[in-house]
């Protein structure tokens, strides 16, 4: 297959990945995911940096997987 080096960004950091071609639009739409649970987070929680708000994303879908 194709891979594809893409940049994300979560939680205000960037990251360099690569991904198959054919999963390029899966990995935007679960960072699209992973972002909007840490905005609902923050809007919930108090918190000292978004790491603490990524972790809780983190615990929420391992709980749920």
């Amino acid at each position: 297959m194709d891979e594809l080096s893409i940049s994300v960004l979560i939680a205000d950091r960037s990251y360099k990945l690569a991904v198959e071609k054919d999963q390029e639009e899966l990995t935007r739409k679960a960072v699209r995911i992973i972002d909007a649970r840490i905005k609902e987070y923050s809007n919930s929680y108090a918190y000292k940096d978004k790491q603490d708000l990524v972790a809780m994303v983190a615990l929420e879908y391992t709980i749920n997987y």
